[in-house]
């Protein structure tokens, strides 16, 4: 194995600030007053504070409230029945278990996929007080936006953190607990293709950073969108052909997964006959390095070679699968190509970054043998031998 003389800067995560979009911040009417302990406006529509009286959830819905968060534990003393009171109300119901001594970056994951998931309505965040409220909201703020830990500490106060020990957990988080290879997503290919919730979540126009590699799809799925050493590369279709528009300030996602690496190291790869073998040698490679695949949420992969058999395709405004009387995708059927493949390998991911039954998700990036450019999804390919497998320099 060679380690690559391939050094790129690092980029801070404020860089990743403008790609969050998130509906929250946009323009809205103001969330309605809720009475409840601490109640304070976080963020556009987010709402936060201490217990809710299940009693107000009719009239919440009224009110346009759409989603209401938990964040007591499971031995505290709130109502057992408020999941199902929510629902019947017609709200959404998410409980994320936070207790004074265990905030971990995974809680505001959680929250962030809980906001993603309902862009519409206003949402109320709740714990006992408000306390751990604003720690976690704190603690998302600060990943989202890219903060330092003690501006994230900051934004914690700010929503209601009181508790010095919950500060600590917020510090600690954002010092020692940063996704591996800085990981971030936007949105699910379930909550995408499946439910058909393809409003932009991701701004491309200002994205910064020469070593964040990423895949995704575009808004409204028109296309496919690749990133390799800080370039975004778009696919789209117009009429029968395959287009590559630049990106423009106004240029969205609706599904992404990016990664910020630093420093590759290189693997002669081995030829492979299909994408299952591929992910076979990526899970070998990686082990081989030290990555615990099964302990991080998705492995960062690049391969440069020449591909045989290439088949693509570029989304045309719908998914083939989920809407099959809609606009068939562009395709590249059994093409012989050179170029880079860019992905993720994801042990667990099935639904939200892979397709059910696959350990990974490729992007392509290419010239035919024919002398014409390409791009898109990958479906199928094989890699002849003289294939370069790049992975992630292992952290320790």
């Amino acid at each position: 194995m060679l380690s690559s003389t391939r050094h790129i800067r690092r980029m801070s995560l404020c860089a990743l600030a403008p790609l969050f979009l998130f509906s929250c911040t946009s323009p809205t009417v103001q969330p309605p007053t809720l009475e409840l302990l601490n109640f304070r406006v976080l963020e556009g529509r987010v709402v936060g504070g201490g217990q809710v009286d299940v009693q107000q959830f009719q009239a919440m819905a009224r009110d346009g409230y759409t989603l209401v968060v938990n964040l007591r534990r499971a031995g505290e003393p709130f109502p057992k029945n408020e999941a199902e009171l929510a629902r019947q109300a017609g709200l959404d119901y998410r409980h994320i278990p936070v207790g004074g001594d265990d905030l971990v970056v995974d809680h505001a994951y959680q929250l962030a996929d809980a906001l993603a998931s309902n862009a519409k309505g206003h949402v109320l965040v709740h714990c006992k007080s408000g306390n751990r409220v604003g720690a976690l909201w704190g603690l998302h703020v600060a990943l989202r936006d890219g903060l330092s830990a003690e501006e994230g500490l900051q934004a914690a106060r700010a929503a209601g953190m009181r508790s010095d020990g919950l500060g600590d957990c917020v510090r600690a988080a954002l010092t020692d607990d940063r996704a591996v290879f800085g990981f971030r997503t936007w949105g699910s290919m379930m909550e995408v293709l499946r439910n058909g919730q393809t409003e932009g979540r991701v701004n491309l126009a200002r994205m910064e950073g020469d070593s964040i590699i990423g895949v995704g799809a575009l808004a409204q799925l028109t296309g496919e969108l690749t990133i390799d050493g800080g370039r975004a590369h778009i696919t789209a279709v117009t009429g029968s052909e395959v287009t590559f528009p630049e990106v423009g300030p106004d240029t969205q996602a609706t599904l992404l997964a990016i990664a910020d690496v630093p420093e590759w190291v290189e693997i002669p790869l081995s030829p492979v006959a299909n994408l299952g073998e591929l992910e076979g040698a990526i899970a070998g490679a990686a082990a081989q390095q030290g990555i615990d695949t099964t302990a991080i949420p998705a492995l960062p992969f690049r391969v440069e070679g020449r591909f045989e058999d290439l088949c693509l395709h570029v989304l045309n405004g719908s998914c083939p699968i989920a809407h099959p009387d809609g606009p068939e995708p562009w395709r590249l059927t059994d093409a012989q190509a050179e170029g880079t493949l860019v992905g993720f390998y994801a042990e667990n991911a099935g639904g939200k970054l892979t397709h059910h039954g696959q350990r990974s998700h490729v992007h392509a990036i290419v010239e035919t043998s024919a002398g014409g450019e390409a791009g898109g999804h990958v479906d199928a390919t094989r890699i002849p031998a003289g294939a370069t497998l790049f992975l992630p320099q292992h952290i320790q």
